[in-house]
């Protein structure tokens, strides 16, 4: 029998979902395909590396749009009834809620297209509009009637799900992130300044306006520390706004040598609104920083409080400031809680197990290695 892996993804930006994806088309080699939206950070660099085993879907974008959604309905759906004419059966890997939800649909008209969904965080949250909230929902709910396995980076989104009344139909199945430890290094200290770093998007999930409160407080109170960030995104230019005229502050920009720059700064800050499993902090872990984050979701998974960093409600902009300026203090603290956070990750959040429990999940729908 022969089996084709198809992983599905809207836009290929940096982030864990798509490093993801990415490490399991490479894995898969001739037996996986990869179907994006158009645009983002890697797009180009992808399509140009796997050739034909990159296919554009111009309609699949992040963004609600009926028409876009409805004709991606069914572009995707030919895309896998063409591929059926050389492939007994077919592996849809959806990431990402409008990929996830398309997918699942597409796969339950089709007898031969078996679904996974990989599960890297909710669109749903306390952020959004009542309404926009409520079509989100409907969408999952009707999306969880079809497919066969629904993979979380986190337990509390498994919990999430069934809370929201998802489908107990599809197996949910944690499976962590994972980072390959040998990739991030801990460095020594070579200059009398402090550098707190992050590493996310400029969105509002991301919460970059708190994150530049906090910058400009810590950086009032302490002459040698430097906040940066990688990264881009709608809110950089209100970021730039708050900032400006503070060279302390610097916005980098995307970066592709995040294991070199995580190994030049000293504390990991992300105040996210909302996430997944956020892979950035695992990477901070790994390189034996000490992280200060929010408390939310996936993060409280990762993070162990007063251990390997510190997790502040999202939006408590003082609680940041005061954990900054306690690792700011205290140099053998950093040291310590980064040690710990790198011998947990090097334990819990490695790629062979979780490379080893996605391909489980393949060979369970047929296909052989």
């Amino acid at each position: 029998m022969r089996v084709l892996v198809i992983q599905c993804i809207a836009k290929l930006e940096l982030g864990g979902a798509q490093k993801i994806v990415l490490d399991l088309v490479r894995e898969l080699k001739d037996k996986g395909v990869l179907i994006t939206g158009k645009g983002g950070f890697l797009y180009q660099n992808v399509k140009e590396k796997l050739g034909e085993r990159h296919i554009t879907l111009s309609c699949l974008k992040r963004e609600i749009s009926p028409l876009s959604d409805i004709l991606c309905f069914f572009k995707l759906r030919n895309i896998l009834i063409t591929f059926h004419k050389e492939y007994d059966r077919i592996i849809l890997h959806t990431h990402g809620s409008k990929a996830g939800i398309i997918g699942r649909l597409v796969s339950g008209t089709l007898p031969f297209v078996f679904s996974v969904h990989h599960i890297h965080g909710f669109a749903i949250n306390p952020y959004i509009l009542f309404f926009k909230r409520f079509i989100y929902l409907l969408a999952e709910r009707i999306a969880s009637c079809f497919g066969n396995f629904q993979i979380s980076v986190s337990k509390i989104h498994i919990k999430k799900a069934l809370e929201w009344g998802l489908s107990k139909r599809p197996k949910y199945i944690y499976v962590p992130n994972y980072v390959d430890t040998s990739l991030f290094k801990r460095r020594s200290k070579r200059n009398n300044f402090i550098k707190i770093g992050t590493v996310a998007n400029f969105k509002p999930q991301k919460n970059p306006i708190i994150w530049a409160k906090v910058a400009l407080k810590v950086t009032s109170i302490f002459k040698n520390v430097v906040f940066l960030y990688v990264g881009d995104g709608v809110l950089r230019k209100k970021v730039e706004n708050l900032i400006r005229g503070n060279k302390r502050i610097k916005l980098l920009g995307w970066r592709k040598d995040i294991p070199d720059f995580l190994s030049k700064i000293d504390i990991f800050f992300l105040p996210s609104k909302w996430e997944g499993a956020p892979l950035s902090i695992l990477e901070a872990m790994a390189s034996g920083l000490p992280v200060v984050a929010s408390s939310v979701d996936g993060i409280k998974e990762v993070v162990v409080d007063s251990f390997t960093g510190y997790l502040i409600s999202p939006n408590d902009l003082n609680g940041y400031v005061e954990k900054l300026k306690e690792l700011i203090k205290n140099k053998k603290k950093r040291i310590e809680m980064g040690e710990e956070g790198r011998k947990i990750v090097k334990s819990k959040f490695s790629y062979e197990r979780t490379k080893e429990a996605i391909l489980k999940i393949y060979e369970s729908l047929g296909l052989n290695f």
